[in-house]
């Protein structure tokens, strides 16, 4: 069992005592659920594989001695998000992270039929909003907690063989900065963190399909996705991996994009009046 830091504590303080993450059977989300339990996070962990969820789950309570919850989802289903809630029930949830997003169709928009778009757009849209309202409603009520959108930098403009991807990733990426404005009077932190290429299973296995190699790009480790996630959870809304630090860059620039968010909500509460 690892030694909780000052920090640590007040991390468990304001969004524990239990977290949940969609998308945690490896990579990133793999990583978002070891992170917070060496905080001291109960962990609930939610993917389609529960053999994976199981490994996993072993490993977090051996090395940190919390509790594990797994569900086994298809996050794609129309009933996932009233499910993530009920695999909550009679819990003290602080923070949720939505991991889950990746393109699971790929290649052209004609070369798939609507109905494998749909699909991708249930998951990256559907559940993701419906969840949120779930979630966000509960933690409001609790007066904190904290709420990670993982994303991509495909968010920040579309390009060919990726339109419904780039599409449903500029959705949440307007939708978290959104929800940051919102929620933080409320006592929740809302963050995106946008991700360009990163070292995660999955990834190295696209790599072995097509023959490249994954050293041959430079690739995020899943461990500092994670770290940086959860470092800046309450500094939203929008932290993009591979920015430089002090960018100004109107894109990625974390700064500028508070700034913006900022600036446009006080025109619409000068303009609709303050929320009440």
């Amino acid at each position: 069992m690892t030694q909780t830091t000052s920090s640590d504590r007040d991390f468990l303080d304001r969004y524990g005592p239990w977290a949940l993450v969609a998308g945690a059977s490896e990579g990133t989300g793999a990583e978002f659920s070891l992170q917070a339990a060496a905080k001291g996070l109960n962990v609930i962990l939610v993917a389609r594989r529960p053999d994976k969820l199981g490994e996993l789950a072993s490993r977090i309570r051996q090395t940190y001695a919390v509790q594990v919850r797994t569900l086994a989802l298809d996050l794609s289903t129309p009933s996932a998000a009233a499910a993530l809630q009920h695999a909550a029930d009679g819990l003290d949830l602080g923070l949720v992270v939505f991991n889950a997003g990746g393109d699971s169709v790929g290649g052209r928009f004609l070369e798939s039929s609507y109905e494998a778009w749909r699909t991708l757009l249930q998951r990256n849209i559907d559940m993701l909003t419906e969840a949120c309202h779930r979630f966000a409603t509960a933690l409001v009520a609790r007066g904190r907690g904290g709420i990670v959108l993982v994303g991509s930098e495909a968010a920040l403009g579309g390009t060919g063989r990726l339109a419904i991807y780039t599409a449903t990733k500029g959705y949440a990426l307007n939708f978290g900065e959104s929800l940051w404005k919102e929620l933080k009077p409320h006592g929740v932190d809302v963050l995106n963190v946008l991700l360009g290429a990163t070292d995660t299973p999955k990834l190295r296995t696209v790599f072995a399909k097509h023959g490249l190699s994954p050293d041959a790009v430079q690739l995020t480790p899943s461990q500092e996705v994670a770290r940086v996630g959860l470092a800046r959870l309450g500094q939203g809304p929008t932290v993009v991996l591979s920015a430089p630090e002090g960018s100004t860059d109107s894109l990625v620039s974390a700064r500028v994009r508070r700034e913006r968010v900022e600036a446009q909500s006080r025109f619409l509460d000068n303009f609709y009046g303050p929320a009440a």
